[in-house]
């Protein structure tokens, strides 16, 4: 570890009160995300297989990612299915799916957002904005 920072860990600010997004998804597209979230104060993690991004969803020590960016055309079944156990460990954070992801898929990992290839520009920052990640949250009055 280099200054005692995760190798595949990349800060946009110093705050720690960044988003912090983990991606799964292959080098190319691992550029158009940076490009996507460069003005934004956002952690970027970047796994570079399923057992990987497992630990780091549910066994890292908090502060974990609260959003998991996967391209689900860059994976095979068998990883599908290790990659299930991220709900069933407790990880609760919002999934945006890259490319195709059947009903059955999104309904399973509960997948919020799915942007299809071509990716365009703009749409990460839509998705991420719309998962409510970091909100603030409203207290309900007693009634």
């Amino acid at each position: 570890m280099v200054g005692g920072q995760h190798p595949n860990t990349r800060t946009r600010s110093p705050s720690d009160n960044n988003t912090r997004i983990l991606v799964l998804v292959p080098d190319v597209t691992v550029t158009w995300i940076e490009q996507e979230v460069a003005e934004q104060p956002i952690t970027l993690q970047i796994a570079r297989n399923v057992g990987h991004a497992v630990s780091a969803l549910v066994e890292d020590p908090p502060p974990r990612a609260t959003i998991f960016v996967v391209d689900f055309d860059a994976i095979g079944a068998a990883e599908l299915l290790e990659l299930h156990s991220i709900r069933e460990r407790g990880w609760f954070g919002a999934v945006i799916g890259l490319g195709k992801v059947p009903a059955e898929l999104k309904a399973s990992l509960a997948i919020g957002h799915v942007l299809a290839q071509p990716l365009r520009r703009g749409a990460l920052n839509t998705a991420i904005s719309r998962a409510g990640v970091g909100l603030p949250t409203t207290k309900i009055p007693k009634l």
